[in-house]
């Protein structure tokens, strides 16, 4: 596995919150791509190497430890479409997560995160939990 992020490559958000996404049409909403104030990074999986039922085992494993909270899926998105965001995404490996990344460079405020979180949703591909 390489530090380096490329970006032709897939991330996944793993979706938490059914306020993230849009049953309707299964598609992603902005809130999903809001990083949190401390730390200003937002926790990502690239997909290099992984199959399938490995993404979804990261996913559970993350959610397993966060009361409350259930996995409905996930938003995949290019690298590239955050990186034209004028944001960096860098490859952070965990004992448990080997692929993490973070994606970085958000700006101080917190409509201009907003804006950025919302072009982010627009080029993301929601993909439901197989076992909900």
């Amino acid at each position: 596995m390489t530090d380096f992020v490329l970006p032709d490559e897939l991330l996944a958000r793993y979706i938490t919150s059914s306020k993230w996404y849009r049953r309707a049409d299964q598609t992603v909403k902005q809130d999903a791509f809001i990083p949190p104030e401390i730390p200003l990074e937002l926790s990502t999986t690239r997909h290099l190497s992984l199959f399938e039922n490995e993404i979804w085992g990261i996913g559970n494993k993350i959610v397993s430890g966060q009361p409350n909270r259930k996995l409905h899926g996930r938003a995949d998105v290019r690298v590239s479409h955050v990186t034209s965001q004028l944001l960096s995404v860098v490859a952070d490996p965990t004992a448990d997560n080997p692929n993490h990344a973070n994606i970085r460079g958000w700006p101080l405020s917190k409509d201009a995160r907003k804006l950025l979180a919302l072009e982010i949703a627009r080029n993301a591909r929601f993909v439901a939990n197989p076992n909900p």
